[in-house]
C-alpha cells in the first residue's frame, strides 16, 4: 500500500493590516505540526509592532495547545493589545477546558476585537 501526504498546508495564516489593527486569520487545523507560522508572526508582532494584534479564530477546524502556547507564550509581549475574534465552537470548548476563559480579550467578531 503507497500513501501519499497532501502538499497543502493544514493550517494557513492571512494577516491584514490596517490603520487599526494587524489581523492573523486563521484557517484549518493549527497544530504542533503546523502552528510555527503562527510563532513567527507572533514574535514579529511583539518584538515590531505598537497596534492591537487580532487573531481570527473564526475558521479554524481542528486546534491544540500548540496553538494555545503560542498564544500563552507571546501574552506577556503583546499585553492588552493582543486579542482573539469569534472564536469557533471548538477553540471555545478548548479555552474552557483549559480554563482560559478569562486569559484573552476575546471579541465575536473581527470588527469587534480591532475596536476593543
Amino acid at each position: 500500500m503507497h500513501q501519499t501526504r497532501s502538499t497543502e498546508p493544514r493550517m494557513l495564516l492571512v494577516t491584514h493590516r490596517s490603520e487599526r489593527a494587524v489581523v492573523l486569520a486563521l484557517h484549518g487545523e493549527v497544530d504542533m505540526d503546523s502552528v510555527e507560522p503562527l510563532r513567527l508572526a507572533l514574535d514579529s508582532e511583539a518584538r515590531g509592532g505598537w497596534s492591537p494584534v487580532v487573531i481570527d479564530l473564526s475558521a479554524v477546524d481542528f486546534a491544540d495547545t500548540a496553538m494555545i502556547n503560542a498564544l500563552l507564550g507571546v501574552r506577556p509581549l503583546l499585553g492588552g493589545r493582543l486579542r482573539l475574534a469569534a472564536p469557533s465552537a471548538l477553540v471555545t470548548r478548548l479555552l474552557g477546558v483549559l480554563s482560559l476563559d478569562d486569559a484573552f480579550t476575546v471579541r465575536d467578531s473581527r470588527e469587534a476585537a480591532v475596536a476593543a
